[in-house]
């Protein structure tokens, strides 16, 4: 899988008060939309688009709460304003980004939309990306130093 004419790094955002503010110094190394049950929940949205970082590539200022949503996954929010910032897989070193909380939200492309199967069919737009009804058949892309 190659990754799409996304901007360059940094990629900068945080949350709606501006009390969390986060910078990732690395190309992503994926963007899902995801369409499940639990993302469109917890993130109070038809889907959640986000882009998965190696998790030293992230850095941030400011206190996020977590909240273990299942067992392999935290999620991260800022306590003040609750704006939903990060998602935390507990058996892998990466972390993912909400696109919606970047400065720029459209510097990163999403690739492929995710768990179709569980879609609200008004929020399923036809942009042409790869569909699966479940999770996607392929893993995050390895970058250098993986």
């Amino acid at each position: 899988m190659t990754a799409p004419r996304n901007a360059p790094p940094p990629y900068r955002g945080g949350c709606l008060c501006g009390a969390v503010r986060y910078e990732a110094s690395a190309p992503t190394v994926g963007a899902r939309i995801c369409h499940c049950d639990a993302c469109r929940l917890a993130m109070a949205s038809p889907f959640l688009a986000q882009a998965q970082f190696q998790r030293r590539a992230l850095t941030w200022q400011g206190t996020t709460a977590r909240w273990r949503s299942s067992e392999r996954l935290l999620r991260h929010f800022c306590p003040r304003c609750g704006t939903r910032l990060f998602l935390e897989p507990r058996d892998a070193p990466r972390i993912g980004i909400p696109l919606a909380t970047l400065d720029d939200p459209g510097a990163i492309l999403p690739e492929m939309h995710v768990w179709t199967s569980e879609a609200i069919p008004w929020a399923l737009p036809e942009d042409g990306l790869p569909r699966h009804a479940h999770g996607s058949p392929l893993p995050y892309r390895l970058l250098a130093g993986g």
